[in-house]
């Protein structure tokens, strides 16, 4: 794939999870949200650097260790080969790999689902609401308030359009999504529905209605990221059209005093 759509879609990722604090150091982009999700507590080696590589890895470390954080690289095919050598020779582990999926909108039609039960609610909204990030840290079973503070405050972050999906049942939240808008793509995140209610086409039920209002926001393409071994969520996602087009991966460096991220 062009590395310079891969950039432009990375720009975009980067966007649309905007980390609590970011510092930007000779072309790379630092990011630190208390241990909340590798993509949100990461190094992008983003644009172009003139340092020292050696030198600017070990600047990272000391910021992310003097945080009590480990070091994590967000690498994809677009970045130096050189740098990833060079972290892997520091000790520096592969703990994360996720593919990054596209779909040119162009005729897309949403596919035939057969959804289970008259009872469910879905309700879209144009912002984000307090129902809906509470029912994001449950279905995600976030095991610190702190955490949870955190990923409320990522979310709230967002500037961009929204599209925000819930489905209720009996009251209660049972499935979450969230679409954001930039140029012309729409973003698919937070796609998650409650384990007692999976495999009834709901969360393929959520993407869709994502991805039909994105298209009337003015959409072309639309794009989401799954790690990889969730041969489920490929399935679904291939049957709305989406394809991989190049995978992230993320390096790791810790410390006996590293926080655990969660993710």
């Amino acid at each position: 794939m062009e590395q310079r759509q891969i950039g432009e879609i990375e720009e975009i990722l980067i966007n649309a999870f905007p980390a609590v604090e970011r510092e930007i150091y000779d072309g790379w982009i630092l990011n630190f949200s208390g241990g909340y999700t590798y993509r949100a507590n990461c190094i992008y080696p983003f644009y172009h650097s003139t340092y020292d590589l050696e030198e600017k890895v070990i600047y990272c470390e000391n910021q992310y260790r003097e945080l009590l954080l480990p070091a994590v690289y967000k690498m994809t095919e677009a970045v130096p080969k050189a740098l990833d050598e060079l972290l892997e020779a520091r000790g520096y582990e592969n703990v994360k790999y996720v593919d990054v999926l596209h779909c040119d909108l162009k005729g897309w039609t949403a596919p035939e689902m057969k959804c289970q039960g008259n009872d469910y609610e879905m309700i879209v909204m144009s912002r984000i609401d307090d129902e809906w990030l509470d029912g994001v840290n449950q279905l995600i079973d976030i095991p610190y308030p702190s955490m949870e503070k955190i990923q409320k405050k990522i979310f709230r972050r967002i500037r961009l359009p929204i599209i925000c999906v819930k489905i209720r049942y009996q009251g209660k939240v049972i499935g979450t999504g969230l679409g954001v808008l930039e140029r012309h793509y729409i973003g698919l995140y937070a796609i998650h529905v409650h384990r007692d209610y999976r495999r009834q086409g709901l969360a393929m039920k959520i993407c869709s209605r994502i991805i039909e209002k994105g298209k009337k926001m003015g959409a072309t393409q639309a794009h989401l990221q799954v790690r990889q071994g969730n041969t489920g969520a490929f399935l679904m996602y291939e049957k709305l059209g989406l394809q991989k087009i190049y995978t992230q991966w993320f390096r790791m460096k810790s410390w006996p005093e590293s926080k655990r991220i969660f993710d």
